[in-house]
């Protein structure tokens, strides 16, 4: 799987890699960027092998708010019967193997998360890159996490969580830190399972009967903003080499004029400064904004390169441009998440800017 495929190679100074489940976490992590949001319902099999997701490369089959709690069983099946579809599918022609987006499951809750994966069987679980665990929290959070784990031990493969952070505890002011720091602590000492931290943006919002408009970003929230930005505060610092997704945004169009792309595209640039990575989506049309906007401009990456190569000297120097300071020591840990964001998000050409991606 490759982002940005529909994209010409020759908008590109350096191409983006491909990857898949077994690439190394350091990446893997980085390359979710846009995550489709499917109910266990959809014809999943079909949008896959018979490319109907076009710039989609990680999805996620959700069993929890996207589909009834009577549709669960049926959901159920649905997904094993497709997994085992697309695996039989990839047995015919090792080479389809680039077709198949990331696979995540959302689950409902803990004991359906216990009960489903008891139904999984070896080759369904080779398809599955990880788990997102909604609601998650004090209570549940070593539970899924255990599980996980024991997933990994008893398939022999490598079995991802994203947990989601959404809960009042959270985005309650008065529990909110010392509900943080436990979480923090908790996800350190499953530190190699945890691919990305998500965050719940329209679960917040509903706490206070809110849902921001079109014309409007999730920033200019005050109260949700108040929160993502602690969010950021705990759990993104460089030290912890943590990836944070950036909430869904809840309306979409195929017209790139439109108020519904535009506010995307807006909210999209502000994820990004803000320090998040990637983005839930609800529909195919936006994984294209999502991964263009995170590929990486040709002066942030000529910077972060030379920052990089001066590592071990330190020191300050004129940027690309000649028109910014570069000071190696400060600017080391923006280096690196450039560097990363260009391996699988590439990089753009000189004078490039994402509306030249957009439109191919």
């Amino acid at each position: 799987m490759r982002h940005l495929k529909s994209i010409d190679k020759k908008n590109f100074y350096k191409e983006p890699i491909n990857f898949d489940k077994h690439t190394n976490k350091n990446l893997l992590k980085y390359a979710v960027g846009s995550n489709l949001y499917m109910n266990a319902l959809m014809d999943i099999e079909n949008k896959i092998i018979l490319k109907k997701l076009e710039n989609i490369s990680s999805i996620t089959i959700c069993f929890e708010d996207a589909i009834k709690e009577s549709d669960v069983e049926n959901g159920e099946k649905n997904l094993l019967r497709a997994l085992d579809i697309i695996y039989d599918y990839l047995k015919l022609d090792d080479n389809r193997k680039d077709e198949i987006p990331l696979i995540f499951i959302r689950v409902r809750n803990i004991n359906q998360f216990l009960n489903f994966t008891s139904k999984l069987s070896e080759k369904q679980m080779r398809l599955i890159t990880g788990f997102t665990f909604p609601k998650f929290n004090i209570s549940s959070g070593k539970i899924y996490l255990e599980h996980l784990l024991k997933l990994n031990n008893k398939f022999n493969e490598k079995i991802y969580a994203m947990p989601i952070l959404e809960t009042e505890e959270i985005i309650y002011k008065e529990t909110r830190v010392s509900e943080g720091i436990y979480l923090k602590k908790l996800l350190w000492d499953y530190k190699d399972l945890i691919l990305n931290i998500r965050v719940g943006g329209t679960d917040f919002s509903s706490k206070f009967g809110i849902r921001r408009s079109s014309n409007r970003s999730i920033y200019d929230i005050g109260v949700i903003n108040d929160c993502l930005i602690d969010i950021i505060n705990i759990f993104g610092r460089s030290e912890d080499d943590y990836i944070i997704s950036a909430p869904v945004w809840e309306y979409f169009s195929s017209d790139i004029n439109s108020k519904e792309v535009k506010g995307l595209i807006r909210e999209i640039e502000l994820d990004k400064e803000n320090g998040f990575c990637g983005k839930t989506i609800i529909h195919p049309t936006q994984g294209l904004y999502v991964n263009a906007i995170y590929s990486v401009k040709f002066e942030d990456y000529i910077d972060a390169m030379d920052i990089l190569n001066f590592e071990r000297t330190g020191g300050v120097f004129k940027g690309y441009n000649n028109n910014k300071m570069n000071e190696v020591l400060p600017h080391y840990n923006w280096a690196k998440r450039i560097y990363h964001r260009a391996q699988v998000f590439g990089v753009m050409n000189k004078n490039l800017s994402y509306n030249d991606l957009f439109r191919g």
